[in-house]
């Protein structure tokens, strides 16, 4: 019998959006990304020009030439098409594509959904991640937790992992 993914998953097209956020860089050992959407993204929340309803982002982007477990997240809301960017904020495009997506239960899961999350898509005999063993593109394809818009601190969320068919390269 065939090993099985850790978790299920279902494949979405997803895309694009425009969001803007607060970025940190590191390994979130003291608590960094809940900080920055304390404590630098939400204060700061209402410079961004954005739709009537909108969608909050936890981007993860590897940081080139790290090879430590350092990332780059961003804590960021869907983003109106010609906002300007906020003094200190980052734009990112989450291009249309397909993507792997995974519940997570609870803000709580957001760690051991991304383990699992990189273990099912280890066993994928169909689909591979744009950012993995065979080559980093999440500056163009990045990784993201989804917050839908009515998102409530004890909801659900997902997570989307930019992924193409295997052999497709």
């Amino acid at each position: 019998m065939s090993p099985q993914p850790a978790e299920p998953m279902h494949i979405a097209e997803f895309g694009p959006y425009r969001i803007i956020g607060a970025a940190c860089v590191g390994k979130n050992e003291n608590r960094e990304v809940p900080e920055l959407w304390v404590h630098e993204f939400m204060p700061r929340l209402g410079e961004i020009g954005k739709p009537d309803t909108f969608a909050s982002f936890g981007v993860c982007r590897c940081v080139p030439g790290l090879t430590d477990g350092t990332f780059e997240y961003i804590a960021a809301v869907e983003a109106s098409a010609d906002a300007p960017i906020p003094e200190g904020m980052t734009a990112v495009d989450i291009p249309k594509c397909d993507y792997a997506v995974f519940d997570v239960p609870h803000v709580a899961e957001i760690k051991q959904t991304w383990t699992r999350a990189a273990d099912a898509l280890g066993l994928s005999e169909e689909w591979e991640p744009y950012c993995g063993p065979r080559g980093c593109e999440c500056a163009t394809h990045p990784c993201f937790e989804y917050y839908p818009p009515d998102f409530e601190e004890d909801d659900p969320l997902f997570l989307y992992i930019p992924v193409r068919r295997k052999g497709s390269r």
